[in-house]
């Protein structure tokens, strides 16, 4: 969406990314496509079939991967780009920051996860947070840290995020003035699902979307469901993962559904309030952004951007994740107050949907891309 809305502005874009398959260059919504060929052992969607002994060894094959690297140097000497803006690094080796560096070419780089600190890019395993860091993990991302100074600038999907590479020794060697938070861009056209009334009476209908899985909070929400009145509100959990049957178990007894995978526009505009208290430091929490726009309330976590987002439209709707009396108390608020979004809760909502739009953050990149040029000269 960002190159996109650069290259509508009059700006030339190149896009590059992994591909399984060898791809011709092209174009897409007005940016120049250039795919590379991936040169990893294990293609991204395929690694989780193997043993972890191997997905192990992928990750340092693609940690070290020169061929990669050289091919995208042949790419940038093709482009001759006035600014490199790279992303999530799962994939590609740290070295083409080098390789950037040597060509002359400023650096820009968007922290979207933890890809630079953790194997597993979540800094969370087996329930909880990785604190301290595994020995892998530091291992394996100690070969990132030295071409990551080849970085002019960095940008993060939440000040959570910042904060936690700050707080490993990443991004010391900038000035705070080339650090920033910026948010990921959403689009969000209009409903696909008319919201569906609650008739009188009937129950309050909270809801869960997301993976199910132990670090998304779902325990602990089924565990504050144990603590509501016995009748009067109604949980869906939508969405599937491994822990599944046994979130069932502990659901036991209770009007909790779980609907699997769904739509989830068609899901949103058929509950009340969203929860949303995942266990670990999310970089960014889109399914909240998508309830409000689908004029959901949300009780959210009071950690990380979501924290954020639901204290700018929803003051007071935050708990701390794990809190299980906290939540079982706010969503006993949410059945009493027995109301949707409000005028306030509009226009704070309409406010901040505004702020993430892609044309916005689009050109808040430019200004980052024009800082370090003018730097340069």
């Amino acid at each position: 969406m960002v190159a996109q809305a650069q290259a509508a502005a009059g700006h030339e874009v190149f896009a590059t990314s992994l591909t399984r398959e060898p791809q011709p260059a092209g174009h897409r919504a007005g940016v120049a496509t250039r795919p590379l060929p991936s040169r990893n052992p294990l293609w991204i969607a395929d690694s989780a079939n193997y043993p972890a002994p191997v997905r192990l060894a992928n990750k340092v094959a693609t940690i070290f991967n020169f061929r990669t690297a050289g091919q995208f140097g042949a790419l940038l000497d093709d482009v001759r780009p006035d600014v490199l803006h790279t992303h999530s690094m799962v994939e590609l080796p740290a070295s083409v920051w080098d390789v950037a560096r040597r060509r002359g070419i400023p650096i820009v780089h968007t922290l979207h996860d933890y890809d630079l600190l953790c194997v597993r890019a979540a800094l969370f395993k087996d329930g909880r947070k990785c604190e301290p860091r595994h020995l892998a993990c530091r291992v394996l991302s100690a070969a990132k840290h030295g071409p990551h100074r080849s970085i002019d600038l960095v940008a993060a999907v939440s000040q959570t995020v910042l904060d936690k590479h700050l707080e490993h020794g990443l991004f010391t060697h900038l000035p705070p003035e080339r650090r920033h938070v910026a948010w990921n861009p959403v689009r969000f056209d209009a409903p696909t699902a008319p919201r569906t009334g609650r008739q009188p009476g009937a129950a309050f209908r909270f809801g869960y979307l997301g993976r199910v899985v132990e670090e998304k909070g779902v325990a602990a929400l089924i565990a504050a469901c144990r603590l509501l009145p016995a009748q009067g509100w109604s949980l869906t959990i939508a969405g599937e993962g491994p822990d599944r049957a046994r979130f069932e178990s502990l659901a036991h007894g209770l009007p909790i559904t779980f609907a699997g995978q769904v739509d989830a526009a068609s899901f949103l505009a058929g509950i009340d309030t969203l929860v949303c208290l995942p266990l670990w430091d999310e970089p960014f929490g889109l399914t909240t952004l998508e309830a409000y726009a689908a004029g959901c309330r949300v009780i959210g976590t009071t950690q990380g951007v979501i924290g954020q987002f639901v204290a700018r439209v929803d003051p007071g709707w935050t708990v701390v994740p794990g809190d299980v009396a906290a939540l079982a108390a706010t969503m006993i608020r949410a059945i009493e107050a027995d109301t949707t979004q409000n005028a306030s809760i509009l226009n704070s909502t309409n406010r901040l949907l505004q702020e993430l739009q892609p044309n916005i953050v689009a050109a808040r990149y430019i200004v980052y891309y024009e800082q370090l040029l003018a730097s340069a000269a």
